[in-house]
């Protein structure tokens, strides 16, 4: 009888003692003991086999684990996250092309980040409802928010044909506000901003040295492989005998803008750094990304360089180091359009740049301009989103505007969302800019006050190459654009923090 009554608790001490020691196995040493040395060889040695025997289960079976490693990565750290999509967004295109022949739906990822990193705001029970008063209540914020309602209704647009065309638009800007506040949020101090700002250093001079890499190398076969496998694609990289340089981005449009506006925020804060090593390294960068969007032969991105460096010269004029820079540039730029050397395209494409009414492409687009001007002024609500361009020949086939190139931001929105769309568009970007300049001017701090200026004339860069191309809508935005309006948006809170 009394075996029978201790058969119980014996049974129930040696899984107490069991569970102390599995806890203290997994949680206290964490495995670093002798059944971790067994379990990892053991997982080492059956994921050799299997790769070795099983190529496409075993490569599933590690895409599977990386792929959870980083959705918990993400969970429990928003800053994880952040810096995980940053990379992405730099680097994704490259490894679609390197990896999958380019049919990695990269858009997608993006979604899975964003939507990621809102969760762990939420997982870490901290309170937002101070963070979304101060996010919310804001012009700019009011205003994107306007953009975006007005965008839903564009579903009842009589002259839209396509639904799929109306819910990439609308979930794409429903992403980027999502990561907007993300950013915000984020963003919250001057110890997080400066970490930041060297993580998108090292992003800017690794994809801008790849660039040079391209030009001084020749493209890897894979990249030629790529361009040559689509004649649209081929007819716009392939100029004068020679590939423009697209370095890890899907197009060279999109690696010269995004050069052209971090080559302006690099420059402004080099130029206002004290220590003379941080300076140089800044500097050195800067060429890299310099040199990398004179690769990628986009005209819109010489001129975005321009834009943004003279907006901070005529923000600090009253600054000596600026006036000296400014003659500095000025000497640069006059000396490379004026130089004696006709047989570089490179000098010869940024040249074209500044011609002005005498480039046949400015006579080509205006008299498209002029062509779609009547529909314009007839569709005060546009033809519905989606339906310009290739992707209106995909999703609108049929529909007056697809298939228009409008080599335009301004115009595509315009013709899309009607002039209405338009002035809310500019509109938003006025308040951006004028916080902008409110921050620059307003601020106390040095630090946060060079960080301000970059940021306002980088964003400005974005606006300016809008006149000529659509400068925004890249997977970048989420690395650049949207922290810099972020950062804006955060005057009187970040630069009051350490």
């Amino acid at each position: 009888m009394n075996k029978e009554i201790a058969h119980p608790k014996s049974r129930s001490h040696i899984r107490l003692r069991f569970g102390e020691r599995i806890g203290r196995i997994f949680l206290e040493k964490k495995l670093n003991n002798w059944v971790g040395v067994l379990l990892f060889t053991g997982i080492g040695v059956s994921m050799g086999w299997m790769l070795a025997t099983r190529p496409l289960l075993g490569v599933g079976i590690v895409l599977l684990s990386m792929s959870l490693a980083l959705v918990i990565a993400c969970l429990m750290s928003t800053e994880t996250g952040f810096y995980l999509n940053m990379a992405y967004t730099f680097f994704a295109y490259h490894f679609s092309r390197l990896l999958f022949n380019d049919p990695l739906p990269v858009g997608v990822i993006t979604d899975i980040f964003t939507g990621l990193m809102l969760f762990s705001l939420f997982i870490k029970r901290i309170s937002l409802r101070k963070s979304i008063n101060e996010f919310t209540h804001t012009t700019i914020i009011v205003l994107t928010i306007l953009n975006f309602f007005y965008g839903s209704l564009e579903l009842f647009n009589p002259e839209g044909h396509s639904f799929d065309a109306w819910l990439q638009a609308i979930r794409r800007s429903l992403e980027t506000f999502i990561f907007l506040f993300i950013a915000f949020q984020f963003l919250n101090n001057k110890t997080t901003i400066r970490k930041y700002i060297k993580t998108l250093f090292i992003l800017c001079t690794v994809v801008a040295i790849y660039g040079c890499i391209q030009q001084w190398h020749g493209l890897f076969d894979f990249e030629r492989n790529w361009v040559m496998s689509d004649d649209l694609r081929f007819g716009l990289d392939f100029i004068n005998g020679e590939f423009r340089k697209f370095s890890t981005f899907n197009d060279p449009t999109a690696f010269g803008n995004t050069m052209a506006a971090c080559s302006v925020f690099f420059t402004i804060i080099a130029l206002n750094s004290r220590d003379k090593k941080i300076k140089r390294v800044l500097l050195g960068g800067v060429v890299f990304m310099l040199l990398g969007m004179a690769y990628s032969g986009t005209r819109t991105a010489n001129v975005m360089l321009l834009a943004g460096l003279v907006m901070y010269i005529l923000l600090s004029f009253d600054n000596r180091g600026t006036r000296v820079f400014a003659v500095i540039a000025t000497l640069v730029f006059m000396a490379i359009l004026n130089v004696p050397v006709y047989n570089n395209n490179t000098i010869n494409r940024f040249r074209s740049s500044f011609a002005g009414t005498n480039d046949e492409s400015y006579k080509v687009r205006e008299l498209s301009r002029n062509y779609i001007r009547p529909y314009l002024h007839a569709h005060p609500f546009g033809g519905g989103l989606g339906t310009t361009g290739t992707l209106g020949s995909v999703l609108n086939p049929g529909h007056f505007l697809a298939g228009f190139q409008t080599d335009s931001g301004y115009l595509q929105a315009a013709l899309e969302i009607g002039w209405v769309g338009l002035f809310l568009i500019c509109l938003l970007f006025f308040f951006v800019l004028r916080r902008g300049i409110a921050a620059f001017f307003n601020c106390r701090d040095p630090e946060m006050k060079t960080v301000y200026a970059g940021a306002t004339c980088s964003i400005f860069c974005y606006y300016v190459g809008m006149f000529a191309q659509n400068t925004l809508g890249q997977i970048t935005d989420m690395a650049f654009y949207f922290p810099l309006m972020a950062l804006i948006l955060r005057f009187k809170h970040a630069d009051n923090q350490g």
